[in-house]
C-alpha cells in the first residue's frame, strides 16, 4: 500500500508524539487527525512495526508499546542503569520486577472493586507484602527447585532485599521514611518511578501512596491479561499472600 505525503506527515507526528508521551487520549487533535485517515493510521501502523513496536487502542486511549527484543527502543540492563543509577545490579531490577508485580497484582482485582483513582497502595504495604513474598518463596526453595520451576532467582532476591535497610509503619505516620538507595522504600521508589514515567501511576508524595491511573487498568485489560507469564506469576503471588495471611490469623 502506498501513502501520501500528508498520510505520512500525519502518521510520523503522532508516532514521535507518542514515543515523548507514551500514552494520547483518542481526543487529542493529532490522534483525531490520523484516526479519521485510515492510510495514515496504517501508515502509523507500519511505521511502529518497522520500530520494534507496536499501537495498543484501548477504544480511549491510544499506547505505544516497545516490543522486549528486536526494538531499537528497548532499554537494556545497561541503559537502565545508566538512567537510575541506583539499580546497582541485574539483581535489584529482579526485585523491582517482583515489586510491580506486587502492586499489580493488588490493584488487578475484579472491576466491581478497583477503581482507578481511589484504589492505591502505601510504600510500607508494598514492603511488606514484598517481604512476606520473599520469605515464603524462601523457604519453599531449599534445593533450588522453586527458583528453577518459576525462572525466578530466589535465593539472590532475598539476600539482597534481607540487606536492604528496612522502615516501618511508625517512621511512616512519623514522616521520617526515607527513599534512599541502601533501602526497601528507596527500591519500591525506583520500581513505581518506571511506572510513572509510562504515565500509568500517580505517585502522591504527600500521603506516600503510589495511585493507578486509568491508563494503567487499559494495559491490564488489553495486555497483561493475555501475558501467559504474567497470569501464572500473578496467581502465584496471590495464593502465596493468601497463605502467608492465614498463618497470621492462625497464630493468633
Amino acid at each position: 500500500m502506498s501513502y501520501s505525503l500528508e498520510q505520512l506527515q500525519q502518521a510520523s507526528r503522532l508516532f514521535f508524539d507518542l514515543l515523548r508521551r507514551k500514552v494520547i487520549s483518542l481526543d487529542d487533535p493529532a490522534a483525531v487527525e490520523c484516526l479519521q485517515d485510515t492510510g495514515a493510521y496504517d501508515a502509523l501502523q507500519y511505521m511502529a512495526k518497522e520500530g520494534g513496536c507496536r499501537i495498543m487502542n484501548s477504544g480511549h486511549r491510544l499506547h505505544l508499546l516497545v516490543n522486549p527484543l528486536g526494538s531499537g527502543f528497548a532499554s537494556n540492563f545497561t541503559q537502565l542503569r545508566n538512567k537510575y543509577s541506583r539499580i546497582e545490579r541485574k539483581t535489584h531490577l529482579h526485585i523491582i520486577n517482583v515489586i510491580i508485580l506486587v502492586f499489580l497484582a493488588e490493584m488487578d482485582q475484579d472491576e466491581q472493586h478497583f477503581k482507578p483513582g481511589q484504589d492505591s497502595m502505601s510504600y510500607i504495604q508494598i514492603s511488606d507484602q514484598v517481604s512476606s513474598l520473599l520469605q515464603a518463596w524462601i523457604e519453599l526453595d531449599e534445593e533450588g527447585s522453586f527458583s528453577k520451576q518459576w525462572r525466578l532467582d530466589i535465593q539472590a532476591m532475598h539476600k539482597v532485599w534481607a540487606s536492604l535497610y528496612m522502615q516501618t509503619k511508625s517512621q511512616e505516620e512519623g514522616d521520617s521514611l526515607s527513599r534512599g538507595s541502601g533501602s526497601r522504600i528507596g527500591l519500591i521508589h525506583e520500581g513505581m518511578k518506571l511506572l510513572e514515567e509510562e504515565h500509568l501511576v500517580f505517585i502522591s508524595e504527600n500521603e506516600k501512596r503510589i495511585f493507578p491511573r486509568e491508563e494503567l487498568y487499559e494495559r491490564m485489560r488489553y495486555l497483561y491479561h493475555d501475558v501467559d507469564r504474567y497470569k501464572e506469576l500473578k496467581a502465584l503471588i496471590g495464593r502465596t499472600l493468601t497463605e502467608k495471611e492465614g498463618e497470621g490469623y492462625a497464630a493468633h
